[in-house]
């Protein structure tokens, strides 16, 4: 039984670093585990076609990452930075469009990584219409990690947020 235990204990410690691994030393890409829309109370919601065509009073970009993270890593949240930092700076400074970066592994965002269920690297789009908030992931960027692939998540980046802030998201 012991054994058994500290065989799940391990599994579950190293599978995030071996995902990571995967993504730094691999062109190939990697099936981040879907997720439902969330609401503000972290629980599951449904999207109407209203939700789909309104455009959003407001959009975050929440990017969860580690303090020290290796280079391919990094490199995504640089891309995503410089995406909404170009391509969006007016947005931004009307308050439109918020970008937020959270050290995933530092104990004082504890309550966040909990709060987004976010691994150590996940970034989400929260929609804001309202009084409504809906939260999901965002695995697609997962394919553009590293040196290689600044151009195309870049784009990424460009054309997602530009689909959101005009309603054709979701």
């Amino acid at each position: 039984m012991k054994k058994s235990i500290f065989i799940i204990v391990i599994a579950l410690t190293f599978s995030p670093i071996l995902i990571l691994n995967t993504a730094c030393n691999s062109t190939s890409a990697i099936d981040m585990p879907a997720k439902l829309p969330v609401n503000d109370q972290g629980k599951t919601s449904s999207t109407t076609a209203s939700d789909n065509t309104a455009k959003p009073d407001k959009v975050e970009l929440i990017y969860f990452h580690t303090k020290n993270p290796c280079h391919c890593m990094a490199i995504v949240g640089d891309n995503i930075k410089y995406a909404v930092d170009t391509y969006f700076k007016d947005e931004q400074a009307s308050g439109k469009v918020k970008l937020t970066m959270i050290v995933s592994d530092n104990p004082a965002n504890a309550e966040l990584v909990k709060k987004y269920d976010a691994m150590l690297f996940t970034l989400f789009v929260k929609e804001i219409r309202g009084n409504t908030e809906k939260i999901y992931p965002v695995s697609d960027i997962w394919n553009m990690t590293g040196d290689d692939n600044k151009d195309a998540l870049v784009k990424f980046i460009k054309t997602a947020l530009t689909n959101i802030l005009e309603g054709k998201s979701s």
